[in-house]
């Protein structure tokens, strides 16, 4: 495809716009409160929106789409899943953390059972986020480099200097308002292309899902004995429930957020408000991939079943060839900037909150009140992400996953451990520094069991989180408890709100 010049000024608008927030905001980075949690005055909807444009990142805006046409509706079902976890993280996590006058999630962990559990968690955090931000700069650059006809290397640059330049600028607060404003062009793009090939077809959504109930797309396992099935209902509820409860517990990029809200009450309306446009943000592009399954198998003539297992394998890239085949000059630009926002968003979020960890529990004892390392520590994080995006396209080319078990296999591995810490920390009285690695390294190996192994990765986060829960609190019985005086405000039933 080649762009029109229509298509290029909506990108450099998109840009443009980015840039500008970043400029703006720049001018009240004066304290590292402000730089990384805004003082702490940011209004509880723009943070809902922020965290759910920081987690859902380019691999699921098209994982989604391509799952649905891949595998059919058993992956989507487990969006409806995610309102369950808001009582349990709102009522045991958020009270404890917000009460805290903290940057890094990582300083409770140091509170309640000393530096080397926070210099762990770190570290763990540092790994997994960067490898995430890589695994999105190549998703996002594959992606456009499809629609826009692109190479890789120039898009992962272009990509990476725009959003290291925002972010490095505004803080945190450029970072929530350019997220709010990515979130708004994701929604545009989920809906454009179901409303395009709804005209272009003339068939509604009941057409559709025949057409794709016929393919054998609409059936769902409810469950199976069998750990190495790909999935069931029943996994897949489970998958996303441990997956949602872990991230919005333990992992600083979302964590970060709800430390800007003013207070315990904001920051649980912020999670709501993630939790309700998750679900529609979900429904919308599993909509999109049932749209986009009916618009080729139209145009192929085939049989349903056919022509199925003639799109499986190129499914996660139909959304990005029906964006350079069939949409309109400006549209098509709209659609790409979509999925830049998808990837951006991530982006922007993941290098400042590992600027903000690295500044916090590394260098807190080395810096004046100047955000000079700061600044400098967010420009190498993006730098670092764009080189792991080039390692993670040479090794691709030699897997045969998709987007969805890419993700749940390479960027899940420590999410359930990482997590358990913090579990294990507000629930357990009993639970000492030991107890919680013990459990942690129980978990991470029983992870990386099932990541590299014929198990479903849909049991990797549930597995590994409720292993490590249990090994933590079985060896806290075995190894010398904490001073229950020390840790009793720590514990969920002291923050009880």
């Amino acid at each position: 495809m080649r762009l029109s010049a229509f298509d290029l000024v909506v990108i450099v608008a998109y840009f443009a716009s980015l840039s500008a927030i970043g400029i703006y905001f720049s001018r009240r980075q004066n304290t590292r409160s402000e730089y990384y949690l805004g003082d702490r005055g940011m209004h509880w909807l723009l943070v809902g929106g922020s965290v759910l444009a920081t987690l859902l990142s380019t691999i699921t805006y098209l994982s989604i789409p391509g799952e649905m046409i891949r595998y059919g509706v058993t992956y989507f079902a487990g969006t409806l899943m995610v309102p369950a976890m808001v009582p349990i993280v709102s009522r045991v996590i958020i009270p404890t953390i917000t009460r805290m006058p903290i940057t890094s999630a990582y300083e409770y962990l140091e509170k309640r059972f000393g530096h080397p559990t926070r210099r762990l968690a770190t570290l763990v955090f540092l790994v997994h986020t960067l490898v995430w931000s890589g695994l999105i700069f190549y998703t996002a650059s594959i992606a456009v480099a499809q629609v826009a006809g692109w190479s890789l290397l120039p898009t992962i640059l272009v990509m990476g200097i725009v959003t290291i330049f925002y972010t490095t600028a505004g803080g945190i607060r450029t970072v929530i308002w350019t997220d709010n404003l990515q979130l708004l062009i994701l929604f545009g793009g989920a809906l454009a292309i179901p409303v395009y090939i709804a005209f272009s077809l003339g068939t509604g959504p009941s057409e559709w899902w025949r057409t794709f109930s016929e393919a054998g797309r609409s059936g769902i396992v409810l469950f199976s004995w069998d750990p190495t099935v790909r999935l069931t209902l029943f996994g897949v509820l489970l998958n996303i429930l441990a997956w949602e409860m872990c991230t919005h517990s333990s992992d600083q990029v979302a964590v970060q957020r709800y430390l800007t809200t003013p207070d315990m009450h904001t920051a649980r309306r912020s999670l709501w408000t993630y939790a309700v446009f998750r679900v529609v943000l979900g429904l919308s592009l599993a909509f999109c991939g049932l749209a986009l399954f009916a618009f080729y198998a139209a145009k192929s003539g085939a049989p349903a079943a056919a022509f199925q297992k003639e799109v499986a394998p190129v499914a996660d890239r139909l959304m990005p060839r029906f964006i350079a085949e069939q949409l309109p000059s400006g549209l098509a630009g709209l659609m790409i900037a979509a999925l830049l926002a998808a990837a951006m968003s991530s982006l922007s979020s993941a290098i400042n909150s590992v600027a903000g960890v690295i500044s916090t529990d590394y260098l807190r004892h080395h810096q004046g009140d100047s955000l000079k390392w700061d600044k400098v520590i967010v420009v190498a994080s993006g730098l670092f992400g764009m080189t792991v995006a080039i390692t993670v396209n040479y090794a691709m080319e030699r897997l045969n996953w998709n987007l969805v078990e890419m993700t749940g296999r390479l960027n899940h591995i420590w999410v359930g451990p990482l997590a358990s810490l913090f579990f294990a920390g507000v629930l357990l009285h009993r639970a000492s520094q030991a107890a919680v690695i013990t459990g942690f390294v129980a978990g991470s190996l029983l992870s990386l069991t099932i990541c590299f192994s014929r198990i479903s990765f849909m049991w990797v986060v549930p597995a590994s989180v409720t292993f490590s829960f249990l090994v933590a609190f079985v060896a806290s019985y075995v190894c010398r408890p904490p001073v229950r005086e020390h840790v009793a405000p720590l514990l969920y039933r002291t923050t009880r709100a």
